[in-house]
């Protein structure tokens, strides 16, 4: 059955993120974030934490439940322990985000314990998670091209929720961990494995896969795609190593710690040159909107690169370090994130309603689900404010981004409802059940494609 191959959680995941990214930008837009505030004043970081853990962290972890057992070319999935990650990650970021909002005195000195509370029970939920997609992947080794980045990606999720657990207790119990070291090195570490580490490799290991599939283009990357890997993984592991030996006390040199985040830098900037190939050597010439729409979410990674490194040769400013940031979760993170939902959302909803009758009765096409024509101004719309917050970003201007903030706010809410009517809306027209005495059988539409494996075709 088509079916068969549905994550049973994997859409539950997805509202969840949703509903969390549309909370912190309804926050950004009430100028209870920076750029109005500092940067690491307690509603910011309870803004940042609504998207990194909230929207990131919970949207990948539900796509990799449905994409990782494809790519392995395995049956398993995570079952229950899916919903046990989720409903764990998703009640400790409240934790958390009670334990931000309690930082400046509004809740009472008790109310900041569940800051550490909620970190310990993201990193339960997120350990859960790593764990089921963990055993699947031990067992179909060797690694496909993108499962290794996705291994790695796991790797630095507990590290990344491991420190996040330490840094809420620094803020609850200072005693505990010295504040200094805590903040001074931990968060450092702590944005080197979450921003580059878990998502940033978790989205290139998923996009190579998925982008091939969705433009038809070929999927061995060669000594190109080896560059990338080998430079990028590599790289930040040294990088992070070297840091956390730095803040040891054992005298890294400086030039080391250059060099590995140059390397990299470099991987990224390969691999961004990598998708530039796939586009160019792709069969299906004309794109889908949701193809489309990866371009200028690849554009604002290496935009947001760029940014980053001008900030690092200026001795991070807080508003280069700011826009920097905001371009790199809304522009890249976030676009390629939406962008992608609306093909995988439909494809999903397909496959639930119309596998188990394919060729029994008429059917629509997965692109019958969506109306492109209706949604493409949101997503120029989402992509152009988020350009023009960044922008006023670094002019501080914080009421004009406010105003750009509220412009993608809205382009977000419109893609929700048009994602919506896929799960509850009636597709635009349905395919004949059958061919015609004598005609050739069609192709089901859309069988080989990264969220049904090929034990699951006809």
């Amino acid at each position: 059955m088509f079916g068969s191959a549905v994550s049973r959680w994997t859409i539950a995941h997805f509202a969840t993120a949703l509903v969390f990214f549309l909370l912190a930008q309804a926050a950004m837009v009430a100028g209870a974030t920076f750029p109005d505030l500092a940067l690491l004043t307690p509603t910011t970081l309870a803004a940042v934490h609504l998207v990194t853990v909230g929207w990131v962290t919970i949207l990948m972890l539900g796509a990799l439940h449905q994409f990782v057992p494809v790519i392995t070319a395995s049956g398993a999935a995570a079952g229950k322990s899916a919903l046990v990650s989720l409903v764990a990650i998703a009640v400790g970021l409240i934790g958390m985000e009670t334990g931000f909002i309690a930082l400046d005195g509004r809740l009472g000195p008790s109310a900041v314990a569940s800051l550490p509370a909620g970190g310990a029970l993201v990193l339960t939920g997120a350990a859960i998670g790593a764990a089921a997609l963990a055993r699947i992947l031990w067992q179909t080794r060797p690694l496909a091209f993108s499962a290794q980045f996705i291994v790695a990606g796991l790797v630095f999720l507990l590290v990344t929720v491991t420190l996040g657990f330490i840094l809420g207790l620094a803020f609850a119990e200072p005693a505990l961990v010295p504040w200094s070291a805590a903040f001074s090195d931990g968060l450092r570490l702590h944005l080197f494995a979450g921003l580059i580490g878990w998502f940033t490799l978790t989205a290139i290991g998923v996009s190579y896969r998925l982008l091939s599939m969705f433009t038809l283009a070929p999927e061995e990357r060669g000594g190109l795609g080896t560059a990338v890997i080998t430079l990028s993984v590599g790289g930040l592991a040294v990088t992070w190593l070297l840091e956390l030996a730095a803040s040891l006390g054992l005298g890294v040199p400086t030039a080391a710690i250059v060099a590995a985040v140059a390397a990299t830098g470099l991987g990224l900037v390969l691999y961004l040159a990598d998708m530039v190939r796939l586009y160019r050597a792709r069969r299906r010439r004309q794109l889908e909107l949701n193809t489309g729409m990866a371009v200028p979410a690849l554009a604002a990674l290496a935009v947001s690169l760029g940014l980053g490194a001008c900030a690092a040769a200026a001795g991070y400013p807080e508003r280069a370090v700011g826009a920097a940031g905001y371009l790199f979760l809304f522009g890249w993170l976030s676009g390629l994130g939406l962008s992608q939902l609306y093909k995988i959302v439909p494809f999903l909803t397909w496959l639930e309603r119309y596998g188990s009758v394919l060729g029994k009765q008429a059917v629509p096409r997965v692109q019958d689900l969506v109306d492109e024509r209706r949604d493409r101004p949101w997503f120029i719309l989402y992509f152009a404010a988020v350009a023009a917050a960044t922008v006023f970003i670094a002019l501080d201007r914080p009421t004009l981004w406010r105003i750009a903030v509220f412009g993608h706010f809205v382009a977000t809410l419109m893609l929700v409802r048009a994602l919506w009517l896929v799960r509850h809306g009636a597709p635009r027209r349905a395919q004949p059940a059958g061919p015609r005495l004598g005609q050739t059988p069609a192709a089901p539409p859309a069988l080989e494609t990264p969220f049904t494996s090929r034990s699951n075709s006809p």
